[in-house]
C-alpha cells in the first residue's frame, strides 16, 4: 500500500476511534471505557487502535492539537491581531467543538485541558508573539493566561454556550485591557 493510501486510511481510523469514544463518553463515566470498548465501537481492531495511540487520554490530546493546528493556521493569516480577535477565534473554535467538551467536563478531564492549554499558550508566547520564553514573566504570563481561557471556557460550556462567542471573547478581552497574553 503507497504512503498516501496509508495516511488516508489512519486518518479515517482515527475519526473513527475518536468519534467512538466521544460517543462512549456521553453514555458512560470515562473511567469505565476501556480500549475494547473503543475499538468495538469504532469497528476497528486493537492492533490497529495502539497502532495509532497509546492511551484513551491520547485520542483526545491528538484531537485538541488537530483543533490548535487549525487555529493557529488561522491566527497566522490574521494580521495585526488584536486580543479581542484572538478570543474570538478560540470561542468560535469551542463552539464547533461543544459535544466534546460538554463530554470532557462529564469526565472530569478539566486537568487535561489545561495542560493543553498551557502548551498552546506556550507556543503562541513563543513562535507567534516572539516572547522571551527564558523570563519568569512570560511563564507566569502563560499559566495566566491559560487559566484565564481554560475557566472562562469551562463556565460557558457549562453554561450551555448561552452567550454568542463574540460576547465571550469581549468578556476576555475587556478583563485584560485588549492586550494579548496579558501584556
Amino acid at each position: 500500500m503507497d504512503q498516501g493510501k496509508t495516511q488516508k486510511k489512519n486518518t479515517m481510523t482515527r475519526e473513527c476511534i475518536f468519534t467512538a469514544l466521544l460517543i462512549l463518553m456521553e453514555k458512560k463515566p470515562y473511567a469505565e471505557i476501556t480500549i475494547t470498548d473503543i475499538a468495538k465501537k469504532a469497528g476497528v481492531s486493537r492492533m490497529s487502535y495502539y497502532r495509532l495511540y497509546r492511551s484513551k487520554d491520547d485520542i483526545l490530546i491528538q484531537y485538541f492539537n488537530d483543533v490548535f493546528e487549525n487555529l493557529l493556521d488561522t491566527i497566522k493569516q490574521t494580521e495585526n491581531i488584536d486580543r479581542y480577535q484572538f478570543a474570538l477565534l478560540i470561542f468560535q473554535t469551542v463552539g464547533q467543538n461543544e459535544r466534546l467538551l460538554k463530554a470532557i467536563l462529564r469526565a472530569e478531564l478539566y486537568e487535561m485541558v489545561m495542560r493543553c492549554l498551557i502548551e498552546y499558550c506556550s507556543y503562541l508566547a513563543e513562535h507567534v508573539f516572539g516572547m522571551d520564553m527564558s523570563s519568569a514573566r512570560t511563564d507566569y504570563r502563560i499559566y495566566e493566561e491559560a487559566g484565564r481561557f481554560s475557566l472562562l471556557l469551562m463556565r460557558w460550556v457549562e453554561r450551555d454556550l448561552k452567550e454568542t462567542p463574540e460576547e465571550i471573547a469581549r468578556y476576555l478581552a475587556e478583563g485584560t485591557g485588549g492586550q494579548l497574553l496579558g501584556f
